[in-house]
């Protein structure tokens, strides 16, 4: 297959009318926050539904990608962007809980699911956060890809964010489908829009026609193996029903028929495009908006597709390695078409995230790096910004690392512990003790996972998360054993020697050219601010010169004024 032959895939020319969708969500960067949050939990799933429970999958929803899913949780009391994430970790390898439940007595009709924990498996899961990011998406789409089950593929089941009606499933495990090779199907489909180009919308039904000369029998053989001796009469089409009605299957779909291969492959490929495609940001579609009930499933809906860059980036095995760059300012870029996550879980404790987008912006934290040195003197954190950056750190930066490891020889400082203030000893805390101050104070671990577990027993436990530079005031009934501070002390006033700066900040009219900025000024070593959203760069005012030179430089190639606004 070359090039040449996709002139047979037509642009699609009407996408002003069409409806546009493209995925908001990121699977890669929703793995690692379900992980994060269950791996040090005790998670039961339902008896029955063997879902999980309400109130950690509204604690889930809250930081996950997917705008919808807390307002789904509380109204469903689950989310399919959830479910789908919970599902994809579980192939994975990274958790494991029974699927398959038991059935409870004589009369059970559906399996139960007692005692049921979601257990994380860290041997997986450390093996996949070692991988290099190209293989790790090939790990993903691969386990996408080659679920092979015959009552969950794109004919019989609507995608995570699909729309397309699926056929009826009466019947679907006889016939030809227990035989069908769904895998092969969809890497054939993969390795022809892989030869499309980036931000183009292609037709639908031409790429449908394409496939329907090359290679008609891509998905259904021409002398398919069927279930039942009785399932050849009505021939490879025999599991394929359509209907005037949702759920109906009176219409049956002849291999003789001129538009036989529209009417169930074209269906079929409709189905791929919103399905693993779609979930993982590869294709952007665009569905017909007017409203057809004359025929059920619905029949070329989705008018148009467009591929993504960083599909093509992957799929044709392009370099996609992330590059990581320290800036004098402490701010640490990432440049990645993916969520960057053996990255950013290198980056995570010394750092802070500021923003995630093609370019993921975190700050470097003094309090961070004087606690991970404090825990282990022994880790180089200058070593480790250099070795993933593959560069020499700024001089600044140098010099003020060091200074922070000369602050971590001083204490001990607790990371992820806090402090628990309790009436009387209670057995279920025993296990979170990690010192004990007085019979009331104790140092404990697993914050989230205790107060889960007071949550659940019933002793209203409040939880007070104290800030980087300050301490959060207690509420005023809040109890405590330690002494407060009287009203009147509040409200004495304090005096305050307030120091003032003053910023410049440049607006660039596009991405581009803020970038080749941002690199100059970087090398003149001058802190900045970039905010990518408002294309903007913030400096000090006594940078001023430096930063202005710098950004001239770029004279060569435009022509640039200095406008006040």
């Amino acid at each position: 297959m070359n090039n040449r032959n996709l002139s047979f895939i037509e642009v699609f020319n009407d996408i002003d009318s069409m409806e546009v969708f493209g995925n908001i969500c990121d699977l890669r960067r929703d793995l690692q926050s379900y992980i994060s949050y269950v791996k040090d939990r005790d998670i039961k799933r339902s008896f029955r539904e063997n879902s999980i429970p309400k109130l950690d999958a509204k604690k889930l929803a809250k930081i996950l990608t997917d705008q919808k899913a807390a307002k789904e949780v509380e109204t469903y009391g689950t989310s399919n962007w959830l479910n789908y994430v919970d599902t994809v970790a579980l192939k994975l390898g990274w958790v494991n809980y029974d699927t398959v439940g038991t059935y409870l007595g004589y009369s059970s009709s559906e399996p139960s699911f007692p005692d049921n924990y979601i257990i994380f498996q860290q041997k997986n899961y450390e093996a996949f956060m070692a991988m290099s990011l190209w293989d790790q998406e090939q790990k993903i789409l691969k386990i996408l890809i080659e679920d092979n089950k015959f009552d969950k593929n794109e004919f019989f089941h609507t995608s995570v964010l699909g729309k397309l009606e699926p056929f009826s499933s009466w019947g679907c495990a006889t016939g030809v489908i227990p035989f069908l090779n769904f895998p092969a199907s969809r890497w054939f489909i993969l390795d022809i829009l892989k030869q499309c180009q980036a931000s183009i919308w292609y037709s639908t039904s031409s790429l449908i026609s394409y496939i329907k000369e090359k290679n008609p029998y891509f998905l259904i053989p021409q002398n398919p193996k069927f279930k039942d001796k009785s399932d050849k009469f009505e021939g490879r089409y025999c599991n394929f029903h359509e209907s005037k009605t949702r759920w109906g299957h009176e219409i049956s779909i002849k291999s003789s028929d001129i538009n036989a291969f529209e009417r169930v492959e074209g269906r079929y490929i409709e189905r791929f495009l919103e399905g693993i495609p779609l979930s993982l940001g590869y294709v952007d579609i665009a569905y017909d908006p007017t409203e057809h009930k004359t025929i059920y499933p619905s029949l070329l809906k989705l008018k148009a597709f467009k591929v993504s860059d960083k599909f093509l980036k992957f799929i044709n095995k392009t370099d996609i390695e992330p590059k990581v760059t320290v800036c004098p300012n402490f701010e640490i870029h990432v440049e990645s078409i993916f969520y960057p996550t053996t990255i950013i879980s290198k980056l995570e404790p010394i750092s802070e995230i500021i923003s995630i987008d093609n370019v993921t912006i975190l700050k470097l934290k003094q309090k961070k790096v004087e606690s991970l040195l404090a825990k282990d003197p022994k880790i180089d954190v200058i070593f480790l910004l250099s070795k993933l950056s593959g560069q020499v750190l700024p001089e600044n930066i140098i010099t003020e690392i060091k200074e922070w490891a000369g602050h971590s020889e001083v204490f001990t400082l607790y990371e992820g512990f806090g402090l628990l203030e309790i009436e009387e000893n209670i057995p279920l805390i025993e296990q979170f003790i990690l010192e004990e101050i007085s019979p009331n104070i104790k140092i404990v671990h697993s914050l989230n996972v205790l107060f889960d577990k007071l949550e659940r027993a019933e002793f209203a436990p409040l939880l007070i998360e104290h800030g980087e530079d300050k301490f959060t005031n207690l509420i005023d009934d809040a109890q405590t054993f330690f002494p407060k501070k009287s009203k009147e002390q509040r409200e004495l006033k304090k005096n305050f020697n307030l120091k003032r700066s003053t910023n410049i900040t440049l607006f660039f009219p596009d991405n581009s050219l803020l970038e080749k900025a941002r690199e100059l000024i970087i090398q003149s070593e001058c802190p900045i601010e970039v905010d990518l959203k408002n294309k903007s760069i913030s400096y000090s005012s006594k940078h001023k010169t430096a930063v202005e030179s710098a950004v001239l430089s770029l004279q060569r190639d435009y022509t640039i004024h200095f406008e006040d606004i």
